[in-house]
């Protein structure tokens, strides 16, 4: 056995090297023994994970203007007037800058689920991210998100970097795609991907290493780590190929979701063996409207019906739809209450959306209530209804076929809203 201090998979994986990096630094030896990249097959289905950074406003998502308390807690600041709501039923309606979502609904590739939360739910920003990315409610005291658990229980022994790609800025995807045996990949803009550097001095040191051991390096070790960075370094050309490549079928809009869903429609398109997508938006809690909501939160709610409705639209064209479920995330929801600076604050439950043909469409578990008697001890935060890991164990298990038990800790029940 050798005694260099070599930069091992724990190194890669839990020394700062995080999400896979490469191009320009990767080992010369590695790069002489370059491997073709896994492809994805014709059925292979993938997920794609959006998320609403800052904690969207479900309550002026899906309206629920058939409750009266809707009328009365929420002031003209950021009321929906009930004659603007596209109305869903004689409880419910859509927000009238989502006729797209509408269309949707109408064509079965959207659901709703009712009140999704956690116990006892952290109102910081930054720390409910950290639970929803690790899945788990101790957060960050795990060493691996639950992206990355999956992909370790989902596809054991697969070296594919590719399993789970996150495009476009990292806010919380670094922790959640991070597993023991997958690392997962950042790509910022697909046709320019490439690893331009080490970040910092932990991570150039763990590249330095890897250079200078060669091939006195313990046989398993530099199995998998050959693997893993030489499929990865296959994966740059790849995935930035693919970027520049692509040729949509519809026109999407010059918006950062929709400029981030067409590029990963790129990537599901040209082949990619990725199983799990990670998108946001820019990564500056822009769903956090605690004052002035209504022009910032319609233009968002605009923006994201018109990237879902392109994706889906040009995914259809393409011969792909078939294959893919969006499903979007929150850190947490908003106050039922307006606050005196015309915006709602931090509030427990929350309504996420699922998109894809196969979803069950309509709505699911139950609607917290907006009484006085249902709302939280604050008086103003929703109740969850619905564990968010119930959310995750059902995607897991109904779509993607991997058992969640191993990733999650423990059986949540499933949430009836997949096929």
């Amino acid at each position: 056995m050798s005694n260099i201090n070599f930069a091992t998979r724990r190194d890669i994986l839990t020394h700062g090297l995080g999400l896979v990096g490469v191009g320009s630094v990767l080992p010369n030896f590695l790069i002489r023994s370059a491997l073709a990249g896994p492809q994805a097959e014709s059925d292979q289905r993938v997920v794609v994970i959006l998320q609403l950074d800052g904690g969207n406003d479900s309550l002026n998502t899906v309206i629920p203007y058939g409750h009266k308390e809707y009328h009365e807690y929420r002031k003209e600041a950021t009321r929906i007037p009930e004659q603007e709501i596209i109305k869903l039923d004689e409880e419910l309606g859509f927000h009238p800058n989502l006729t797209g979502w509408k269309e949707l609904l109408d064509e079965g590739l959207m659901a709703t689920v009712h009140g999704v939360g956690y116990p006892n739910p952290n109102f910081s920003h930054f720390e409910s991210t950290n639970i929803w990315m690790m899945g788990d409610t101790r957060g960050r005291k795990l060493p691996y998100g639950w992206v990355g658990r999956a992909c370790d229980a989902g596809f054991p022994n697969n070296p594919d970097p590719k399993l789970a790609v996150a495009v476009g800025p990292n806010n919380g995807a670094a922790l959640a795609l991070r597993g023991a045996q997958h690392a997962g990949i950042l790509v910022d803009q697909p046709e320019s991907f490439g690893y331009g550097g080490a970040e910092n001095d932990q991570q150039a040191a763990a590249y330095r290493k890897l250079n200078e051991a060669g091939a006195q390096t313990a046989a398993g070790e530099l199995e998998w780590v050959t693997r893993t960075a030489i499929t990865a370094n296959s994966a740059a050309d790849e995935i930035s190929q693919l970027g520049k490549a692509y040729k949509p079928k519809v026109e999407y809009p010059d918006t950062p979701y929709a400029r981030n869903l067409r590029a990963i429609a790129g990537l599901i398109t040209g082949g990619l063996s990725t199983r799990i997508y990670w998108t946001t938006r820019s990564g500056r809690l822009e769903f956090d409207t605690h004052s002035n909501q209504r022009p910032k939160h319609d233009n968002l709610l605009k923006e994201l019906d018109g990237a879902l409705s392109a994706f889906f639209r040009d995914l259809k064209q393409q011969g792909q739809a078939d294959r893919v479920l969006l499903f979007t995330i929150s850190e947490f929801g908003r106050t039922a209450k307006e606050n005196g600076n015309k915006g709602t604050d931090h509030a427990a439950g929350a309504a996420q959306f699922l998109f894809g043909p196969g979803v069950k469409a309509g709505f699911h578990g139950k609607h917290p209530g907006l009484g006085s008697d249902e709302l939280l001890a604050t008086g103003s935060s929703l109740k969850f209804a619905t564990d968010f890991r119930s959310v995750y164990a059902t995607v897991l298990e109904k779509w993607l076929g991997i058992p969640s038990e191993p990733v999650l800790g423990q059986q949540w029940p499933l949430v009836d809203c997949i096929a």
